[in-house]
Formats: C-alpha cells, sequence, structure tokens
C-alpha cells in the first residue's frame, strides 16, 4: 500500500512536470519569440518610452505624474529585458528583422515609383524595385555569411553593458521618484551625520549602481517598504541578467549560431530567387514588346 502511493505521488509529479514545462515553452516561445521580434523591431519605441518616464518622474511636480512614470519606466524595463532576453536566445534576430525591413522598403518604393513617375511604363518602377531589392538583399547575404563568433561576442558584450545601464539609470529614477513622493522613502547616513545633502539624482544613480553590483556599502538604505521591494527588484534583475546572459551565450547562441546562419543565409537566398523572377519576367515583358 504504502508503495503504491509513493508510485502514484511520482506518476502526479511527472505529469504536473509535463504541464509547466508545457506551458513554460508557450511563455518563452510568446515573450522571447514572436513578442521579442515585435520588439526588437520597435526598441525605438521602447527607449522612448524610458525617456518619457524618466521625465515624468524628473519634471512633474504631482505625486500621482510621478507614480505614473515610476509604472511607465517598470514597464519599459520589463519590455527591454524581453527584447534582450530574445536577441540572447536569437543573435540572427537582427538579420531577420532587416528582412523584414528590405521586404516594407520594397513596397514602399515600388509605390513611390508608380506615383511619382506615372509617365514611365509600369515594367520600368518594377526593374527599379527589383534592382534596390537585390542590391540590398546581397550586401546583406555577405554580411551573415562573414558572421562569426567574434561578431557575436563583441555584439553581447555591448547589449550586456547598455542593459545594465538602462536597469542602472531606470531604478534610479524611480528611486528618486520615490523619495520625491515621500522624503522618508530612503535614508543617507551623510545626511544624517550632517556631512552631505542627499536627494539628488545623481545620488541615485550612484545607489543604483552599488545595488545592482550587490555591493552594498549601508551608506544609504531603503526604509519605505516600496523602496525595499524596488531595491530587492534590481537586486534580482542584475543577478538574474548575469546568470541568464552568460549560462545563453555559452550554452545556447555559441553552439547553434552555425545552423541559424545557415537557415539565414537560405532564406536570403530565396528573397534573391524571387527577386530573380521579377527580372526574367521583365525579359520575357520587353522580348514580346519587340
Amino acid at each position: 500500500m504504502h508503495k503504491k502511493i509513493i508510485f502514484q505521488i511520482e506518476r502526479l509529479t511527472e505529469k504536473a512536470g509535463s504541464v509547466i514545462d508545457f506551458f513554460g515553452e508557450r511563455l518563452k516561445n510568446l515573450f522571447f519569440g514572436q513578442l521579442g521580434v515585435r520588439l526588437t523591431y520597435r526598441r525605438g519605441a521602447v527607449i522612448i518610452l524610458l525617456i518619457t518616464a524618466a521625465a515624468l518622474i524628473f519634471f512633474a511636480p504631482l505625486k500621482w505624474v510621478v507614480w505614473s512614470g515610476i509604472l511607465l519606466m517598470v514597464a519599459g524595463m520589463f519590455l527591454w529585458l524581453i527584447i534582450i532576453f530574445s536577441w540572447t536566445l536569437d543573435p540572427m534576430i537582427d538579420y531577420k528583422i532587416r528582412i523584414q525591413k528590405i521586404k516594407r522598403w520594397g513596397k514602399k518604393l515600388l509605390k513611390y515609383l508608380s506615383g511619382e513617375f506615372k509617365d514611365l511604363e509600369a515594367r520600368h518602377h518594377m526593374e527599379a524595385y527589383a534592382w534596390g531589392k537585390l542590391a540590398y538583399f546581397e550586401e546583406l547575404k555577405s554580411e551573415v555569411a562573414s558572421f562569426s563568433k567574434a561578431n557575436l561576442l563583441q555584439k553581447f558584450l555591448g547589449r550586456f553593458f547598455s542593459t545594465f545601464m538602462i536597469l542602472i539609470l531606470g531604478y534610479a529614477f524611480i528611486f528618486f521618484g520615490l523619495q520625491k513622493i515621500s522624503a522618508e522613502s530612503f535614508v543617507s547616513a551623510a545626511q544624517q551625520n550632517g556631512l552631505a545633502t542627499f536627494g539628488s539624482i545623481s545620488d541615485f544613480i550612484y545607489y543604483s549602481a552599488i545595488t545592482i553590483a550587490t555591493v552594498g556599502y549601508g551608506d544609504i538604505y531603503p526604509i519605505h517598504a516600496f523602496a525595499r521591494v524596488f531595491v530587492i527588484a534590481e537586486v534580482l534583475c542584475g543577478a538574474l541578467l548575469v546568470i541568464f546572459l552568460v549560462s545563453s551565450f555559452t550554452a545556447i547562441s555559441i553552439s547553434l549560431t552555425a545552423e541559424r546562419q545557415e537557415a539565414l543565409i537560405g532564406e536570403i537566398e530565396k528573397e534573391i530567387r524571387s527577386i530573380d523572377k521579377v527580372f526574367s519576367e521583365l525579359k520575357h515583358l520587353q522580348k514580346e514588346d519587340k
């Protein structure tokens, strides 16, 4: 009886683990797949969101506006982390986005030529459109073919550093906003001893940097509950970011870069073949005109 109960518990545990793995994989594909690509394509908008949040926190005189800025800052940093994690899981994501951009650019070019040069025949518009796309795709193919682990390391270090800077500045503005809302959110030992003033944005940039680095000098410490929650969140973000990026870089990105590189070159060649078909059709039309 005892063994039977243990067996049933083990079966339930296995089923629960399978369900968790299933939903975990779906969430990963949702956040770091589809959503990650869309956000990476619009990462400029995420930067604007972060700047807007910082401006609201810094300049707003009303508490509810400062709170709005804090919430926007949290949302912006969350979206940026999705972008950086998506890139870490698929280092070729930038090239995929550039393929989409070239396709959109081609459509816009054809539309522009059709509207601007109405006196020319449609085949001339198509020819200019095809040559334009072909030039971009050939250049992109050459760039992807020369992609190497050295390129990946360079990009990895750059984005790793930029992400840490965004987190440091983002949390610094959050701490600054909390201090504006309640002057007792943070306490400075130097201020208590009458050695220095406290409360400027530079104070919180310094505090955010030593917090995410988990140094903890103890010269500034949170008092308010919300302040402590955000401090804990920054420490966890810093630790998880290092663990995730390093493990992904060594275990996933490097080993699969060659496969993804070949797949992406195949996708670009497919686009080039579709352009070659356009040229073939144009040549056929020219023969008919003659």
